[in-house]
């Protein structure tokens, strides 16, 4: 964009040509449209070509103007120590809603911006480095991601580098503690791309193949006892990884989970299988609840 004084009045010019007039004082004019602070008048009757241009010229300020408020309040602020106040009495916005402007502008130097993202998925990307931003944005690109999409995506990536299956601990255990996070294979409770409910919008899980597969075996004694939590849905599809891991199911434990919701349907606690290999006793106390909460 290049802008350029003449006889009084600002000329803002693109690269196919003139897109907008500004006078002094006067509204702004894109060919037989005027654009004023109130709204979009039509002069004779456009032709469909001068129409699309128009439509075409008010989504890319309607795209811009965020990074021009911002890179403006950052200039402001470096050549003349003035921001906040300047910018409150000439665009009368929230005072929060510039300082995200001028954060996101701040963040996302010019050549990593992309004029096909727009400027709320930029801001998302915002507080991340800036090797990040750029993998970021060519996959929003590139799989044209929304917003819950993105978070989606972002939440999931922090999840497995966070969850990430490192090399079990070396040596060999008589006692085995696990929670796995069993994939349910459902379609979510609220919608199908990113549902509350869905175990794998919080955490990487894995299947019932990819627990099988993980070396326990390889790491416990020959007299050995295994702890393992599973949630009411997957209680039928544990055997095998008990199995896997060279253990025998013995018994069952219950947190019962005392508050909890009115729907019947609603399992009331997870469950606690408690397996074991080889010379082990398993001593099970009369208890009416192992753990209440």
């Amino acid at each position: 964009m290049d802008n350029s004084k003449n006889g009084g009045r600002v000329v803002v010019t693109r690269r196919r040509g003139t897109a907008l007039v500004l006078t002094d004082g006067a509204p702004l004019q894109q060919g037989p449209f005027t654009l004023s602070q109130t709204g979009l008048t039509v002069h004779g009757t456009p032709s469909f070509a001068e129409w699309e241009k128009c439509g075409s010229i008010l989504q890319q300020i309607e795209g811009t103007v965020q990074w021009w408020i911002g890179d403006w309040l950052n200039f402001g602020e470096s050549a003349y120590g003035e921001k906040y106040r300047a910018a409150l009495e000439v665009f009368g916005l929230a005072k929060q809603t510039l300082k995200n402007f001028a954060y996101v502008a701040g963040q996302i130097e010019s050549s990593r911006r992309r004029d096909v993202v727009t400027f709320s998925l930029h801001a998302e990307l915002a507080a991340l480095p800036a090797a990040h931003q750029e993998a970021w944005l060519d996959r929003i690109e590139a799989e044209g991601l929304r917003r819950s999409a993105l978070r989606s995506a972002m939440r999931l990536q922090r999840r497995q580098e966070q969850y990430a299956v490192g090399a079990l601990p070396e040596g060999y255990f008589r006692v085995i503690y696990a929670d796995p996070p069993w994939a349910y294979n459902d379609s979510g409770v609220i919608t199908a791309n990113d549902a509350y409910g869905r175990a794998a919008r919080h955490y990487p899980t894995m299947s019932i193949g990819e627990l099988c597969a993980l070396p326990v075996r390889d790491h416990v004694t020959d007299d050995a006892v295994l702890f393992l939590w599973v949630t009411a849905p997957m209680l039928s599809e544990c055997w095998p990884v008990i199995e896997a891991w060279g253990f025998t199911y013995k018994t069952l434990m219950v947190w019962d989970k005392v508050r909890t919701t009115m729907v019947t349907t609603s399992p009331c606690g997870r469950s606690c299988c408690l397996s074991a290999r080889g010379a082990v006793a398993l001593l099970t106390p009369r208890l009416r609840c192992l753990t209440a909460s």
